[in-house]
């Protein structure tokens, strides 16, 4: 490695392709995955834990960059998301949310753009020397169903399933996330990127999204990036269905400069759509989210009916851990907070499972069900996800700041105009921070500790004191 060259023994990829959704007999809807050599992923980690260290020193990757980061992950993706779109519904603005979709984003990145954007970080002589000979004279070999081709050059992408991959995607995506188009924000994780544009009005709001659309388009083409508008979709949000705009309302990406034989892409518009996981529709009800995961979870009913047979409660539980807990909270902090009408399919289906898991009757009560696995419901698991995420959030010195107000409200409240609006993260966080802290004073304790007496304090409520404590009215 002193002489700036990544050994060629370790170019070598089997690449095995992983079907993600849709057609299986098309090859566009296949990731492909490269196995690496150990040795070699040891020495990439050893490049990345350097080359991650000097991007965080000197923040060079932007904040509005969720994706492969230390401390970061897809809820604070969603969070920034929904809290940016109840935030512009709250002040009446006219929002759109347009969720693009790069074709093959990671295969099709340039090595002599990445390797001029690395220079021009500041990563230079004998580093980008060890980059340039990483990323060049590269081969591949795929294998399908037993059979394994001959070897391929690369001359284009980041390896997928390497270690360095993901890293210097960030880096070759960096710029994207530092336009600045008006009226827009954008937030990414890797190559999921959404463009939020709000207005006065849905025409101005149309009007500014055509806008930053065409900016994101000539960054693309710049970089020698495909928008794939056959997939990409939109949504305007509202926080009722009388402020919708009409259903003609349309947003169409410009790909040429005259009107004459236009050849401008129609972007579909949706009312819901799956993000990092996690279904968000135009109201923010997050009734497609919670509807999705019903028949999910009672699927396991059957998984459990025949473990049962051959395990205690301790391994079931163990199991329910790895297959419906983790389920039901990714992202709980977004979507918990629903409406009590929508959540009790969900809450049921989860007690389903936790009757079978337990050999108990249908009508067995639910207090008693939850004592005797040590399991949380869904809005337990909503009200500690969201006290915690807020606690941290707190700057250190917030109870003094909270004693000089002479108030024992640690957390601003923002008032949210609409219903829908207060149950969402960014307003219902600090009236249920501040309401348990009343309670159990957390505030000056560390995050464990605060975990710990929080956790211990929901297990004593039943179902009803639990939904009473989730509801976002009487926060004075």
């Amino acid at each position: 490695m002193t002489t700036g060259t990544f050994p060629s023994v370790f170019k070598r990829a089997l690449v095995h392709p992983i079907y993600k959704s849709g057609d299986r007999d098309s090859v566009s809807n296949y990731r492909p995955i490269s196995v690496l050599s150990t040795l070699s992923k040891i020495i990439e980690k050893i490049l990345n834990n350097r080359l991650l260290n000097y991007l965080n020193s000197n923040k060079i990757i932007v904040d509005n960059q969720y994706g492969f980061r230390q401390n970061k992950k897809t809820e604070d993706a969603v969070l920034e998301l929904t809290s940016s779109v109840a935030k512009n519904i709250n002040n009446k603005l006219k929002t759109i949310g347009i969720f693009l979709d790069l074709s093959k984003a990671f295969d099709t990145v340039s090595i002599p753009l990445l390797l001029m954007k690395l220079e021009l970080i500041g990563i230079r002589g004998l580093p980008l020397n060890i980059f340039k000979s990483y990323l060049t004279n590269r081969t591949q070999s795929v294998t399908i169903g037993g059979y394994t081709s001959g070897l391929e050059h690369l001359n284009c992408g980041v390896p997928q399933g390497s270690v360095l991959g993901p890293t210097l995607f960030l880096i070759y995506i960096n710029d994207l996330c530092k336009l600045s188009p008006s009226n827009a924000k954008i937030i990414t994780y890797a190559d999921d990127t959404v463009l939020l544009i709000h207005g006065k009005s849905w025409d101005d709001a149309r009007s500014f999204a055509v806008s930053a659309l065409q900016t994101i388009m000539n960054w693309l083409a710049n970089n020698l990036l495909t928008l794939n508008l056959e997939k990409t979709k939109f949504i305007t949000f509202s926080p009722r269905i009388a402020s919708q705009p009409p259903s003609s309302f349309s947003l169409s990406a410009r790909l040429c400069s005259t009107t004459q034989n236009c050849n401008c892409i129609a972007i579909k518009r949706t009312d819901f759509i799956k993000y990092l996981g996690v279904y968000v529709d135009s109201m923010l009800t997050w009734k497609e989210q919670i509807r999705s995961l019903v028949p999910r979870v009672r699927k396991l009913i059957f998984v459990f009916k025949h473990l049962r047979t051959a395990a205690n409660l301790q391994t079931l539980k163990m199991v329910y851990f790895a297959l419906a807990h983790s389920m039901l909270t990714y992202c709980v902090t977004a979507w918990g907070g629903s409406v009590k009408s929508l959540m009790l399919p969900l809450e049921r289906s989860q007690r389903a499972v936790l009757k079978v898991m337990t050999r108990k009757p249908i009508l067995f009560p639910t207090k008693e069900l939850y004592d005797l696995c040590k399991l949380p419901t869904v809005r337990h698991s909503f009200l500690l996800s969201t006290i915690l995420r807020k606690h941290a959030e707190l700057p250190f010195d917030a109870v003094s700041i909270a004693r000089i107000r002479r108030s024992d409200r640690v957390c601003h409240i923002e008032v949210a105009r609409f219903e829908i609006l207060k149950r969402q993260y960014h307003f219902i966080s600090p009236v249920l921070y501040n309401r348990v802290n009343r309670i159990l004073n957390v505030n000056p304790v560390t995050l464990r500790t605060c975990k710990l007496v929080t956790n211990q304090w929901l297990h004593t409520l039943n179902y009803e004191e639990l939904e009473l404590m989730a509801k976002p009215h009487n926060c004075k």
